[in-house]
């Protein structure tokens, strides 16, 4: 294990961000190495590894048409220039991109646990991206969906596409509330016993 920047687990959670603007400055490709290597360390039950990812540096030919089918599929769905243009946009920009991928199990169990695997694998990078200085935004929307884009990438057609990630130096510093996790819990305590 290898890291460059030490970090509280709790500061990594509580710091981490995502944004949608980036500065120019590089993201050392290093860092996504060492994002991508904690990744793989997520809880993964049987071990099936069923993680893919895809990593797109901005000038990238693929970036570039990854970019056009985002635009394309916006444009299909809502015949709308401008939100066709917002979409290539959001996949120009970044520094980096990383698509991730999901295997399927050999049955529906499995399959879940699998998908289950991978959003922790996000999640990891994500924190990781936080001891790196680097922003890490998880993208779900109409920018991925384009049916041509696993082909473009060289997915197999059986994986599901989980995530793109928009990686770079925050441009912004986004603030964000969660509600307190006692609202959420209901919990048993042991007879005679107090926390």
């Amino acid at each position: 294990m290898t890291t460059t920047a030490p970090l509280s687990v709790y500061h990594a959670i509580y710091g981490r961000r995502s944004a949608w603007k980036f500065t120019d400055r590089p993201v050392d490709l290093m860092a996504i190495e060492r994002m991508l290597d904690a990744a793989i360390w997520a809880p993964n039950h049987r071990l099936t590894e069923p993680w893919r990812f895809f990593v797109l540096e901005q000038e990238s030919p693929e970036r570039s048409r990854a970019a056009e089918l985002a635009a394309e599929f916006q444009l299909e769905r809502t015949g709308d220039q401008r939100r066709a243009d917002a979409a290539r946009q959001k996949v120009l920009e970044p520094p980096v991109i990383i698509y991730v991928y999901t295997v399927p199990g050999p049955d529906d169990e499995t399959t879940k646990e699998n998908y289950a695997s991978v959003c922790i694998a996000v999640h990891n990078i994500s924190l990781a991206g936080a001891a790196e200085g680097l922003a890490v935004t998880w993208e779900t929307g109409g920018v991925m969906r384009h049916p041509g884009l696993g082909q473009m990438l060289g997915a197999d057609e059986s994986w599901q596409m989980t995530a793109m990630l928009l990686v770079g130096h925050p441009g912004e510093h986004p603030v964000s509330r969660r509600s307190p996790a006692s609202g959420f819990v209901r919990w048993f305590k042991s007879k005679g016993k107090s926390i």
